[in-house]
């Protein structure tokens, strides 16, 4: 078993976690630590460009600056005329973030764990 690289353990998120970037990308939310995230949408995104993200975590608000530290395709989806689309999934690293925004990570990590909600960490 391969040692976890990570300096904070990523947890699942719910399907159907959503945020946006720059007001205007929906993106889905697949997983989320203290330090980063990994996210899918519709675009591909540069690597090392950075965005506003703005999401609600286990009820909990959050708005930070996240930079992009890599983007691939990563699968079809279904779009509503029946044909598929191309997802991108996408690497973010927080940046910046204030003890404030740290708080509201911590608190959202630790009440969706807490409450079991369809959430697990990877391992």
């Amino acid at each position: 078993m391969e040692k976890e690289k990570r300096r904070s353990p990523r947890t699942v998120l719910a399907k159907g976690t959503r945020g946006q970037l720059k007001s205007t990308l929906v993106i889905e939310i697949l997983n989320l630590s203290e330090m980063g995230l990994l996210l899918e949408l519709a675009s591909t995104l540069r690597p090392g460009s950075t965005y506003d993200l703005s999401a609600v975590f286990g009820g909990v608000p959050f708005t930070g600056l996240v930079r992009i530290t890599r983007c691939r395709a990563g699968g079809f989806a279904s779009d509503d005329r029946g044909g598929r689309v191309l997802l991108f999934r996408a690497g973010g690293e927080f940046v910046g973030l204030s003890e404030k925004q740290l708080e509201g990570l911590r608190l959202a990590l630790s009440k969706r764990l807490a409450s079991g909600a369809s959430l697990k960490r990877l391992s």
